[in-house]
């Protein structure tokens, strides 16, 4: 059988970083490929389809805004992780226009970067796929209206969950529903995939397969706890989350519909998160504020995510009736190396705390950046370091055979 390794793309001039990122690289199973001209890069970004791509924005010749719309205007789909030397905050704007522009960035690095930033990268990405995974493939299937409406049909989509701790004492409080499709062709990743169902006018039958599905799950396992892990769920009467697109807030009967769905799961609507990813403004304003209102009257409550990204702004945050704040895990993976990003999330848990939200930070990936949530009054945190998304299966075993979860150290530390 022939393996096939997922690729990594280094634009980099500096032969000393270049050599240090590829051997992080080689370590996470990569494939690299390092060049040092644009032309280069354009030849191996159409020929070999790279998972990641690392870009030098300091490259002799360009200032990287060039390689942005290059990626940009062959649709890349890669992880990309932006280095400078440059001052930290002209890298990180740039990461915000590569963001704009379609392009899946995972992260920002300064020059002289510590491999740990990079591993760590790699990392919170899911590092690599397994190796009978071939690139491209799932690049190759057209996702039609008849192939997404089939999928929908046949519940070809699964759920993950991944855990959301207290900052302050690491107890247990609650589980996002991720969407999940691994098709005949290969892995579809979820930002591919829910745009694609939004365009096809079939997010409100999405939502309610993946609802029934996340529903069903947390009455017969977390609900009714098995003995194992009783006393966790009892101590801390977990939430579920489950995300929402803006297109369910076009149908007047969307709050109708997720209160049968809780009413026929025997699930109470106050133990649910509904998640606003805002992938596209809301079209009718005044009726969106009627249906979360409606939301918010039945029990439900109201996140509102990725907070400092997309549409979600201060006017949404003000205007409609949430009950939480989720800060984007771009700030929160960067706050430890970043002045401006420790300055954003900070702004957020007050601002989400004075108007009387519970704060939710995503993307925690080491204990410093939970102590440092936990510092700055920070309310539940969710991220590799707490926990992978794990399979239903898979998590409830987890729950009843884990010893020592590494976050519970927070119980013990001086304040």
């Amino acid at each position: 059988m022939t393996i096939h390794m997922e690729r990594m793309l280094i634009f980099e001039h500096d032969p000393q970083a270049a050599q240090s990122a590829a051997r992080i690289a080689e370590d996470a199973a990569l494939q690299v490929r390092v060049t040092k001209s644009v032309e280069g890069f354009r030849c191996a970004l159409t020929n070999e389809h790279p998972a990641y791509v690392l870009i030098d924005l300091s490259m002799p010749g360009t200032d990287g805004l060039d390689i942005i719309q290059l990626m940009a205007k062959h649709e890349c789909e890669a992880s990309v992780i932006l280095t400078s030397g440059a001052d930290p905050r002209l890298l990180e704007a740039t990461a915000r226009i590569a963001a704009a522009r379609g392009l899946r960035v995972i992260g920002h690095l300064s020059k002289p970067f510590p491999s740990r930033g990079l591993s760590r990268m790699l990392r919170q990405a899911g590092g690599a796929l397994p190796a009978t995974f071939v690139p491209g493939t799932q690049h190759s299937l057209e996702l039609s209206s008849s192939i997404l409406r089939q999928a929908i049909e046949n519940c070809e989509f699964s759920l993950a969950y991944q855990l959301q701790v207290c900052c302050r004492d690491g107890h247990l409080a609650g589980f996002e529903a991720l969407a999940r499709w691994q098709h005949t062709d290969g892995l579809i990743a979820p930002d591919r995939f829910i745009p694609a169902v939004e365009r096809a006018g079939l997010m409100p039958e999405f939502t309610v397969r993946i609802a029934e599905q996340a529903l069903s799950w947390f009455r017969k396992n977390i609900l009714a706890a098995p003995p194992a892990y009783a006393d966790i769920v009892v101590q801390s009467l977990p939430t579920l989350s489950i995300n929402i697109s803006a297109y369910n807030l076009t149908r007047p009967d969307f709050p109708e519909v997720m209160a049968q769905l809780c009413e026929k799961q025997a699930v109470d609507s106050s133990r649910v998160v509904l998640e606003l990813t805002e992938t596209s403004a809301l079209d009718d304003p005044v009726l969106s504020l009627e249906l979360l209102t409606r939301l918010r009257a039945q029990g439900f409550q109201l996140s509102i995510d990725d907070f400092g990204a997309g549409y979600s702004s201060m006017q949404q945050l003000v205007r409609l009736p949430f009950s939480e704040i989720k800060i984007d895990r771009v700030f929160v993976a960067s706050a430890l190396q970043s002045d401006t990003s420790r300055s954003v999330v900070k702004s957020i848990v007050e601002l989400g705390h004075s108007l009387g939200l519970r704060s939710t930070a995503e993307g925690v990936e080491d204990e410093a950046t939970l102590q440092f949530l936990d510092f700055i009054g920070c309310d539940l945190a969710q991220g590799y370091f707490i926990a992978r998304p794990m399979s239903g299966e898979k998590l409830c075993h987890w729950l009843s055979s884990v010893s020592e979860w590494p976050w519970r150290a927070l119980e013990t530390r001086q304040r």
